[in-house]
């Protein structure tokens, strides 16, 4: 009796099961798009938890059911075989997953690029708003002051208006270069770093080493100012807080990647935990730890950090490993 009473229980335990199984299984026909191999598990499933429920009921009802066997072996039949061919197109699931995830990853790479390209665009417009209109404005103040400067009989007046509009002219020029470094678009990485790092107004022992192995090849446009805002944002935080006397850049191709190297010599700092974070009190605004790795991210590239000193608690400095693939980019 004891042992009835096991067997019942666990029968129950199983048909509840089957039954959870069979449910779950029609309501994700939907998600996987009424798939030919899910809808015959759903089938089995269903078809399964009908005959254990008729089992049950048996037990209570002995003459419920069909007089012969020969339907429950035709339905075990039937189960086995929606099972067995669902089973076997099963892989169309997978097939269709990894065409949708290719598409999303092929929609977000077309909006990076749509994002990266209206930055630009935008970038490129007030750099030229500002070098072909406020430029020429001052250039004419600056002839104008020439002319009238001899009414000025202040000499130091004189001087101070003189450097104020020459200051005002240069500054206009970096800002309207640093928004839209035509350098980077004629010329490519090299040339544009090169360029930037010859007009930085750097400490005097701070010394900047780089090494960028790239020669004239060009890249995608997009993958060129991500890497190039990327050292640049690099360069400026190392400047602004890391009290460092060297920073190291390596760029290079490597077994078809791209790979950056940057280091410097300074107090060092620890990523933010959180990535809504901008990296963390070290490394100021800018584009900040997050915007870094989600760009780097959006081409499937790796962003890693490490201390450059070994040797060293009090200044463990930084190394910033950037890795770039190139296979389905270029």
């Amino acid at each position: 009796m004891e042992h009835n009473t096991v067997y019942h229980v666990f029968l129950f335990f199983t048909c509840f099961l089957q039954v959870a199984a069979a449910v779950i299984a029609v309501r994700l026909t939907r998600i996987t798009k009424s798939n030919l191999s899910w809808i015959l598990i759903s089938a089995g499933l269903v078809l399964w938890s009908v005959r254990s429920v008729i089992d049950i009921v048996r037990i209570f009802v002995p003459q419920f059911g069909f007089e012969s066997q020969e339907p429950y072996s035709w339905g075990g039949i039937f189960i086995s075989t929606c099972f067995a061919i669902g089973v076997y197109l099963i892989k169309n699931i997978f097939v269709y997953n990894k065409e949708a995830e290719q598409k999303q990853r092929a929609y977000e790479k077309r909006l990076l690029n749509s994002v990266i390209e209206a930055e630009e665009k935008e970038r490129k417009r007030f750099s030229t708003e500002l070098h072909d209109g406020l430029g020429p404005i001052l250039s004419s103040i600056k002839m104008g002051f020439s002319a009238v400067s001899h009414e000025v009989t202040d000499p130091d007046i004189r001087n101070n208006l003189n450097q104020a509009i020459a200051e005002a002219i240069t500054t206009v020029r970096e800002v309207s270069n640093n928004l839209s470094p035509h350098v980077l678009t004629n010329f490519g990485i090299e040339k544009a770093i090169s360029n930037f790092i010859g007009k930085l107004n750097v400490p005097p022992e701070l010394n900047i080493k780089y090494s960028i192995a790239f020669g004239s090849k060009r890249y995608p446009s997009t993958i060129e100012i991500v890497v190039y805002r990327v050292i640049c944002e690099l360069i400026n935080n190392t400047i602004r807080h890391a009290h460092a006397t060297l920073i190291d850049i390596r760029l290079q191709e490597l077994d078809g990647r791209i790979l950056l190297e940057y280091a410097d010599n300074g107090i060092g700092f620890t990523p933010a935990q959180d990535p809504e974070d901008n990296v963390s009190e070290t490394t100021g605004s800018g584009m900040g730890y997050y915007n870094i790795v989600s760009r780097v991210s959006s081409f499937k590239g790796t962003v890693s950090y490490g201390t450059y000193n070994q040797l060293s608690t009090s200044r463990p400095g930084i190394l910033v490993r950037i890795e770039i693939p190139l296979k389905g980019v270029l």
